[in-house]
């Protein structure tokens, strides 16, 4: 009970003194302005702070190389061993077509919620080599919450979980990109309300003992499978939309396991590759939805709900009820 408290006390400490550092894409009368300001104001930071980001659009024209592995992350903000949230006003971009072909952010033995922020056109200068770059979040061994998150056009690896790393996205919209949730060793993530659409490769990729959990989320047109998992990763999909993907919707290999329940798959190439094991409420019919992925009159999709967890198939706009 003494330990509870105190640790109760601390924590409440913490939060009492948090603070928000405010990073402006021009205005000067911010203390962090400029391309380089957010990585100074992350480096200012403090456990419990939040980097707000004011609307305005930011280029990666500095980088940090975070070596993992035989390789080198290069990234435009790197968050080391601290536990931040880097939250973004409506209208902050963090555009990398120009500036330093780079990582948006590498997040290692940390724990940050991101909130609010567009990602987009993140890039790699040489397509195969020691340096890592063109990816959006690159997680190592951390704990990493993405909410309300838009990536476009991330030329590697949306989302990236490797090590231990524990992800939660909800709200993420990952588009026109290559790999859309890329996770291996040990890594885990918890994904609803996605939509990873128009990939050149796998919606999610999962590998060696990495798992994965999907709901209420859409893959849509990826052209190297809709859900991927090879060695002994695992993934399980329910109440989701699987629509458009080759060749594969979803597809095993190695000794991988994949669940699919409740959920609607519809103009892949093939639906299921032999392995995966397919769950209850299935619906393999045309869905019947229109652009913005809701049932239209007629929809097979229509009045039905999940009946362990109460929810539709398909994108979830009830909340946490």
């Amino acid at each position: 009970m003494k330990t509870a408290i105190i640790a109760l006390l601390l924590a409440t400490a913490g939060s009492a003194s948090a603070e928000t550092l405010t990073v402006c894409a021009t205005d000067k009368t911010c203390r962090f302005t400029g391309d380089s300001g957010i990585q100074a104001a992350v480096d200012a930071a403090k456990d419990g702070d939040t980097v707000l980001i004011k609307a305005g659009v930011y280029h990666p024209t500095a980088y940090r190389d975070v070596p993992f592995q035989d390789l080198a992350l290069r990234g435009y903000v790197v968050i080391d061993h601290k536990r931040l949230t880097i939250s973004g006003e409506a209208g902050s971009i963090i555009d990398g077509k120009t500036g330093n072909p780079s990582i948006a952010f590498v997040v290692q033995d940390a724990d940050v919620a991101f909130k609010n922020l567009s990602i987009r056109d993140f890039r790699y200068a040489e397509e195969e080599d020691k340096i890592y770059d063109g990816h959006g979040i690159f997680a190592i061994n951390s704990r990493v919450r993405i909410d309300d998150v838009m990536m476009e056009r991330i030329i590697k690896m949306g989302i990236t979980g490797r090590g231990d790393s524990l992800i939660d996205a909800t709200n993420v919209r990952l588009l026109d990109g290559h790999l859309g949730v890329w996770l291996e060793e040990s890594a885990h993530a918890r994904l609803r309300n996605m939509v990873i659409r128009g990939g050149d490769s796998a919606a999610i990729g999962a590998y060696m003992t990495s798992s994965a959990t999907l709901s209420n989320s859409v893959i849509d047109g990826n052209t190297d499978d809709g859900v991927y998992a090879k060695d002994h990763a695992s993934i399980v999909v329910t109440n989701s939309l699987i629509l458009n993907n080759k060749p594969f919707g979803v597809n095993i290999e190695g000794e991988a396991h994949i669940v699919v329940a409740r959920s609607a798959l519809h103009g892949n190439a093939t639906d299921f590759s032999d392995k995966v094991t397919k769950g209850e409420g299935l619906i393999l019919a045309d869905p019947l939805i229109d652009v913005a992925y809701r049932p239209k009159a007629g929809s097979p999709l229509s009045g039905v709900r999940d009946p362990d967890l109460n929810r539709p198939i398909g994108l979830d706009t009830e909340g946490d009820k």
